[in-house]
């Protein structure tokens, strides 16, 4: 028997994968309807084609071009991405994982661990504590994961707080804006259409979030009127995370499985609960293998944060000006966000210029 906390795209892909096994799954999810509270902007590469096609009910918009700003600055670049609705995308991998034998129990809180194969839940639909005798135990419920915490897994982990709305605004229908600067301290701002007149508007923050938010509304908007919240924390990647304790793992944001450069969790869970699948079904240390599967994606994009962080308004000038170039948006093209090695190599290769970057995280 495995349970799984939490019904998020990590937590109901890892289930669908594990059911396909003939694995005996059950996801304990705590609200009750999967897929709520919306809290991401829910934009991906083409990358996710690897794991599953999606439904067209899933997809919102279809972007070919993502536009850079950094204070007077601005390139177009062309790209491939998905705009989701998050809730529906949430709940296909969740009938996915149904559709393959797993079973999910709504409005269902884990608690703690009773004994060595058994934890204690919270039914809230009548208040009822119940007793489930498991094997395995996955913690895929978020950066804040009660699994971690009940297993004395310390998480040692920085988050970001994700500060994110819909709002009226019309824009280019076929692109996506994301802003950087000191006006984005250590991380960056978003603008995705969703529709004709809607966008999600966001930015992310270690501190002073409302204050950087309400200004970038307002600059980008001209007032200050939201339709809806969808905030949440965005977990930044640490290397050094535990995410296997005996018979408990973590995956997807419990386990900090983000890319530290754009904050997407979505595809780097969806390839850890691959490489989760085959720890359980073959009994390996899914510490080791998740590193040697994803450890140097996501550390590559840990560096390039860093060097980010370190940026000044002239250093993203430079950085844009660089980006402006035929032969380095062939390559922005050609490989994603999602396949960072051969993306920076190629870069390097291509245009040696961007080796100056490399030199502000040792500065």
């Amino acid at each position: 028997m495995i349970t799984i906390v939490g019904a998020g795209p990590a937590g109901s892909y890892l289930a669908y994968l594990l059911a396909k096994q003939g694995k005996e799954v059950t996801i304990l999810e705590e609200h009750n309807t999967v897929g709520s509270p919306v809290q991401c902007t829910g934009i991906v590469t083409h990358s996710i084609e690897k794991f599953f096609k999606l439904k067209n009910e899933v997809i919102a918009k279809k972007l070919d071009k993502v536009i850079v700003v950094s204070n007077n600055n601005r390139i177009t670049v062309n790209v491939d991405e998905i705009v989701m609705w998050r809730d529906k995308f949430d709940q296909f991998i969740a009938e996915m994982a149904q559709d393959a034998g797993a079973e999910i129990l709504l409005n269902y809180q884990f608690l703690k661990f009773n004994e060595k194969n058994s934890i204690k839940v919270k039914d809230k639909k009548n208040n009822k504590i119940k007793e489930i005798k498991t094997d395995v135990i996955v913690g895929a419920d978020g950066p804040y994961s009660s699994v971690a915490k009940a297993a004395g897994i310390n998480s040692n982990s920085k988050n970001y707080i994700g500060m994110q709305a819909k709002v009226k605004l019309k824009m280019d229908q076929n692109a996506f804006e994301t802003h950087f600067g000191q006006e984005f301290p250590k991380f960056f701002g978003w603008c995705v259409p969703e529709s004709e007149d809607i966008v999600r508007l966001g930015i992310g923050c270690f501190e002073n979030t409302q204050e950087n938010f309400y200004r970038f509304l307002k600059n980008r908007t001209g007032k200050k009127d939201i339709l809806c919240w969808e905030s949440g924390l965005i977990p930044l990647y640490n290397p050094k995370r535990m995410i296997q304790k005996d018979n408990v793992y973590l995956i997807g944001d419990a386990a900090t499985q983000v890319k530290a450069t754009t904050g997407g969790g979505i595809i780097p869970s969806l390839k850890a609960a691959q490489t989760l699948c085959d720890c359980i079904i073959s009994n390996k240390n899914y510490n080791k293998e998740f590193k040697k599967q994803s450890g140097r994606e996501l550390l590559l994009h840990l560096k390039i944060r860093n060097v980010l962080n370190k940026f000044s308004d002239k250093d993203y000038g430079k950085l844009l000006s660089l980006m402006e170039q035929e032969k380095v948006r062939k390559i922005l093209k050609k490989y994603d966000r999602d396949n960072p090695i051969p993306l920076v190599v190629n870069l390097l290769l291509r245009e040696p210029r961007f080796f100056y970057f490399a030199k502000i995280l040792f500065a």
